[in-house]
């Protein structure tokens, strides 16, 4: 009997090793890959007219031309939901603005970073003084209420930090940024892309919310994969490289982050751009880039030209 369930114990090992080493070519023959995005988090996954966009979104449309499939997204209603999703496999891949940990990496599988961002927060002016620019100006505070992402490491770095009592959970960051305008909190732990994008997205609250964006941590995003698939991770690995060295991803950091026209349209924008518009849109971001530079060193650090 020991010995049938033995080798009944082996077969399972080898099958679920070849179920999962043929994970590329599974999502190639079924000819679509479905990806789990995060819930409304400026700029990489929004929604308008019904309709996704963001950075996250557009790598996930060229990732799946590079594979020639379809996209499918799904977003789960909380964020500590995207690993069990995946690893149900209701989701072939994370790529959500997630932010690689220890503690992660004993469930998925991380490929190289394609973003790197620091703990960052909104906060009410009135309760720090002039120079506070730093998360840490947040320990000042007597008696603080901060809002922050449920399941998320803005949740884990603030418990270290600060009394469980002083913690308010919010589905999504936006949410929580939006509890601070309705005096719900004292304050937002997020990340630094998105408190740099509210900041630039919502100057009617300049003179009562400030932006603590001097960097304290030093975290990477990264898509996320079920463990024991080498031969996905590899080639995912070479698709990170290749945005970073071909001006892709420079191109989306300049177009979310600089210019954010996104911010400025009252519907959806245009469809999603191709791997080769990219290619060729790349040069003229830089050129953009380039004159913006040395209008700024001209102007001795003037503002932003349109």
């Amino acid at each position: 009997m020991k010995k049938w369930f033995i080798l009944f114990s082996l077969c399972l090992i080898v099958w679920s090793s070849l179920a999962q080493a043929g994970e590329l070519e599974r999502i190639r023959n079924k000819g679509v890959i479905t990806v789990s995005l995060n819930r409304e988090y400026p700029p990489f996954a929004m929604q308008k007219d019904r309709k996704l966009f963001g950075l996250d979104v557009d790598l996930a449309h060229l990732l799946a031309e590079y594979l020639n499939v379809k996209v499918r997204f799904i977003q789960p209603q909380s964020y500590d939901q995207q690993i069990p999703k995946l690893l149900a496999g209701e989701s072939d891949i994370i790529i959500a603005a997630m932010t690689r940990t220890i503690e992660r990496g004993l469930k998925v599988n991380f490929a190289d970073p394609y973003f790197e961002i620091s703990q960052a927060a909104l906060v009410k002016r009135n309760l720090v003084s002039d120079d506070a620019n730093s998360y840490f100006d947040l320990l000042e505070i007597d008696n603080i209420s901060l809002g922050v992402k449920a399941g998320t490491t803005h949740e884990i770095f603030a418990r270290e930090l600060f009394a469980a009592s002083a913690l308010k959970l919010y589905p999504t960051a936006a949410a929580a940024a939006d509890g601070l305008i309705k005096g719900e909190v004292d304050a937002v732990a997020a990340d630094s892309p998105f408190v740099r994008v509210w900041r630039a997205t919502h100057p009617e609250h300049y003179q009562k919310i400030v932006a603590l964006l001097q960097p304290v941590t030093k975290e990477y995003y990264a898509f996320a994969i079920r463990p024991g698939d080498q031969t996905f991770l590899n080639w995912l690995n070479l698709f990170v490289g290749e945005i970073k060295t071909d001006g892709t991803l420079d191109l989306l950091k300049y177009e979310y982050f600089e210019q954010m026209r996104w911010a400025r349209q009252k519907t959806m924008p245009q469809k999603t751009l191709t791997r080769a518009q990219f290619l060729k849109n790349r040069f003229v971001a830089r050129k953009k880039a380039m004159i913006e530079k040395r209008r700024k060193e001209f102007l001795g650090g003037g503002d932003h030209y349109e």
